[in-house]
């Protein structure tokens, strides 16, 4: 089961959403350990480190983005993947205008956890203050470990 993260340049939503999805399929390996995850941006600006602030934050939260490089979403990761998850709707729109091969398997993140197509978009804390990553993190926490469960329940019936 491969899940791909999307934000704008990969350097805090998606990379920390990676981060936590990485850590949960490590703590529940029996569970999920079939879940390949990766992350990237629709706007990457090239090879860079997450966030300061995403690096830290993740870091309190076990979460390792220490060697994180943020990537480009490319064709061949959009392929890849059996689960696209964007933090905005806009993020979403990017998406599917530019490979609408994905259209059918990219979901706002928040709606598919929530099961509401009205969820709000994950707000972006780049250039914010670090409260600004943990209340991000925790949305990306809370929304990442329901989506696991979905798919888990989804790919058993």
């Amino acid at each position: 089961m491969n899940l791909l993260f999307v934000c704008t340049g990969n350097t805090c939503r998606s990379a920390m959403a990676e981060a936590i999805a990485r850590r949960l399929v490590a703590e529940n390996i029996e569970q999920y350990g079939d879940f390949q995850i990766s992350s990237a941006g629709v706007m990457c600006a090239g090879p860079s480190a997450a966030s300061t602030q995403a690096v830290q934050v993740a870091a309190q939260h076990g979460c390792d983005l220490s060697q994180f490089t943020a990537k480009q979403v490319t064709a061949p990761l959009v392929e890849q993947a059996d689960y696209i998850f964007v933090m905005t709707r806009g993020h979403k729109q990017m998406l599917e205008s530019a490979l609408p091969q994905c259209s059918d398997k990219t979901f706002l993140l928040t709606a598919y956890a929530e099961g509401d197509p009205s969820a709000p978009d994950i707000p972006d804390p780049f250039g914010g203050d670090t409260e600004e990553y943990v209340q991000c993190f925790a949305l990306l926490e809370e929304a990442i470990g329901a989506i696991f469960e979905k798919i888990k329940k989804s790919n058993a019936d």
